[in-house]
Order: C-alpha cells, then sequence, then structure tokens
C-alpha cells in the first residue's frame, strides 16, 4: 500500500485479490484435508492432520475465513451506501441479498437431498449417507454467520463512523474475555459459541472500515501482532493446527478461537502489504482474468467444491479403495497421491459450474463473494 493513498473505491481490486486468496485457501484447504475413508461399515471421515501434526503450519495458509469476512464486509457496506443513495432501505437492501443466496443453497440441498436418497434405496450404506450428509451441510454454517451480518452492517457502519477502526478492536476483545471465560471455567463452554459471531464480525467491521486503512504501518501492526499473538497462544495450549482436527478434544474454528482473530489478522496484514503489487499483476493479462472468473463464481464455488470431492470419492469407490481417495491418510504417501486427485477435483468443479450457470448468473456480485471451511 502506497503511503497516504487508503483503499479508496479504485482500489476494489485489492478485495477482489483478497476474495481470490480466500477462495483458493478454502477449496484447496477442504480438498487437502478431508480424507473420506473407506470402512466396514462404508465412508467416514478423517484428516491427515491427526497423523501429521507437523502439517499444521499448512492449515494456517489455507484457513483464510478471516479474509472471507473483510471482503464481505467492504462490500456489504459499499453495497449498503449504494442502495441508500437510491432511497433503498436497509431491510429491503437486505431482502435482495437474501434471496439468491437462499435460492442456491435450496437447488444444491434439493439436488443432493434427492442423489442420497435414491443411492441409500440402492444399497449406499447408511454410514456413509450420514458422512455424505455432514460433508455437505456442515460448511453451511457460514451462510447463516454471512447472513446475520448482512443484516448487522448498518450497525457496523455506525460504529465504524463513531469508533473507525477501534470498532474491530472492541469486537477483539469481546472474543478474547470469552475465551478467558470459558478457559478458567468462570463461564460454561456453550458461552464460546459467542464467538461464532463476534469473531467473524471482528474481520466484517475491519472490512466495513478498509478504507481507512492507510501506509504499511497499519498492516504491518496486524502482520506481526497477528503472527505473535498466535504462537503465544500455541504456546499456551491452543491447538496449533487452524482448522478441526478428526478426534482432537478443542479446535480452533468450532467456535471460533482468540486464535482464530489473531490468524486472520496475520493474513490480512499480510495481503494488506503485498496487495497493492498482486492487484497490479493481476489487473491484466491471465492473472486478472482468473480473478475475475473466481469473484464472479465464489459462491457458486463454495457451494460446489465439496459436492465435487464428495462425487469423485464415491464414483471412484467402485474401483475399490484407492491412494488419496479412499485410504486412512497416513503419512506422506497419502499427501502426494491426493495432490494427484486436486486437478481431477476441479475438472468436475468447472463441469458443475457450467451445470449450475443459469442460477449463478443470478447471484447479485455482493453475494457472489460468499465462501467457507
Amino acid at each position: 500500500m502506497n503511503g497516504g493513498t487508503g483503499v479508496t473505491a479504485q482500489r476494489e481490486p485489492l478485495v477482489d485479490v483478497i476474495r481470490g486468496i480466500a477462495v483458493a485457501g478454502v477449496v484447496l484447504g477442504h480438498w487437502l484435508v478431508t480424507a473420506i475413508v473407506a470402512g466396514p461399515t462404508g465412508f467416514t471421515v478423517d484428516s491427515p492432520l491427526r497423523w501429521s501434526p507437523g502439517l499444521a503450519p499448512v492449515s494456517w495458509l489455507l484457513q483464510t475465513l478471516g479474509l472471507f469476512f473483510v471482503a464481505g464486509g467492504y462490500a456489504a457496506a459499499t453495497s449498503l451506501a449504494a442502495a441508500r443513495a437510491r432511497g433503498v432501505a436497509a431491510p429491503r437492501w437486505w431482502l435482495r441479498r437474501l434471496r439468491p443466496l437462499v435460492g442456491a443453497v435450496l437447488v444444491v440441498a434439493a439436488c443432493w437431498a434427492a442423489g442420497l436418497a435414491v443411492l441409500a434405496l440402492r444399497g449406499l450404506p447408511q454410514q456413509t449417507v450420514s458422512t455424505v450428509a455432514q460433508l455437505l451441510v456442515s460448511p453451511l454454517w457460514f451462510v447463516l454467520v454471512h447472513l446475520a451480518l448482512l443484516a448487522l452492517t448498518p450497525v457496523a457502519c455506525s460504529l465504524d463512523r463513531r469508533l473507525g477502526l477501534a470498532a474491530p478492536a472492541l469486537l477483539v476483545g469481546v472474543v478474547a474475555l470469552v475465551d478467558l471465560a470459558v478457559g478458567t471455567g468462570v463461564a460454561p463452554a456453550a458461552l464460546g459459541w459467542v464467538n461464532l459471531l463476534a469473531a467473524w464480525w471482528a474481520s466484517w467491521q475491519f472490512g466495513v472500515g478498509l478504507r481507512r486503512v492507510r501506509g504499511r504501518t497499519l498492516p504491518a501492526l496486524l502482520l506481526a501482532g497477528g503472527a505473535g499473538l498466535g504462537a503465544l497462544l500455541v504456546g499456551l495450549g491452543y491447538p496449533a493446527s487452524a482448522v478441526g482436527v478428526t478426534g482432537a478434544a478443542r479446535s480452533n474454528l468450532f467456535p471460533p478461537s482468540l486464535a482464530a482473530v489473531a490468524l486472520a489478522a496475520a493474513q490480512v496484514g499480510a495481503v494488506l502489504l503485498a496487495g497493492p503489487r498482486l492487484a497490479r499483476l493481476a489487473a491484466s493479462g491471465p492473472g486478472g482474468a482468473v480473478l475475475r472468473w473466481v469473484n464472479r463464481r465464489a459462491l457458486p464455488v463454495f457451494l460446489l467444491h465439496q459436492t465435487a470431492l464428495v462425487s469423485v470419492t464415491l464414483l471412484a469407490g467402485v474401483l475399490g479403495a484407492l491412494p488419496g481417495l479412499h485410504q486412512p491418510p497416513t503419512g506422506a504417501g497419502w499427501v502426494l497421491a491426493r495432490l494427484a486427485w486436486l486437478p481431477v477435483f476441479a475438472a468436475l468443479l468447472a463441469g458443475l459450474l457450467r451445470l449450475f450457470q443459469p442460477r449463478s448468473r443470478r447471484v447479485s456480485p455482493e453475494t457472489s463473494q460468499m465462501v467457507a471451511s
């Protein structure tokens, strides 16, 4: 970022870069850490992070929810301001964002419900049906949080006008207090779910105030402070992995912890430091075309990338337990085999996007930035 330039309407390509990085992180994250293992009663879910904890740093790069919510806050604040300028009230604006999102989710959910029902009737094991349903449904928590934050965008804009960038800092304080209360036993563990909204609201709030960011000082502080706080929290007993690990007693994501917020701060700082250069590189040529393609299809990619993973795994299952797909993720061999499957997942995802293209075209630019882990 150039000193004194700030984040203005002319710098929206930077937000597209943030969103593009976030999309890549979510898709690759799910495709790399989700192992669907064949067993005597059907498929179950496992994670290579359980068998190879040394891979935890990879999750720091691929868990990009903070970037998504920053981009979401920026897009929502910009869209709301434009709507208000046209005389559209905030509730009506929210409903316009709601309809295409819910429609897209219902179409994908209906297709999978029908497909699983047919497969179950044809003898698909109940364990496999349950595993597939879990994989397809669990990421949709993001939809609910996103819709809640969209509804709270008028409040976020008001907080930004009154407090500026102190507003997201206050929300980080809420996350820290909840973690402390739950961790010390002062409050029940259920209170931790308050952070499902508070943690991601902090990123959303930062996105609302992104235009206030000037120079390189704040991004550098976010990178150093987030990385330092994350290291401290891991030393204090927080999980090293940024995502949930099969069989682990604790997760940094469900509910999100202060470590998840620290990671988001570090990632945002790093991208803001490198963002202008990335935006220039992506402004034209193949990089720009890919970035525009991803941003136009962020919502369909989010809704369908797990479908690609699950479909390839089920279809290939007729050939037996294949490396990188159905075998336990117990070592480097599984990781290398899984990397070889990524082009297959990507090819099927591209086909699914073409199939759902008529609906994806009806998704608004503000809504299409939606994605999650």
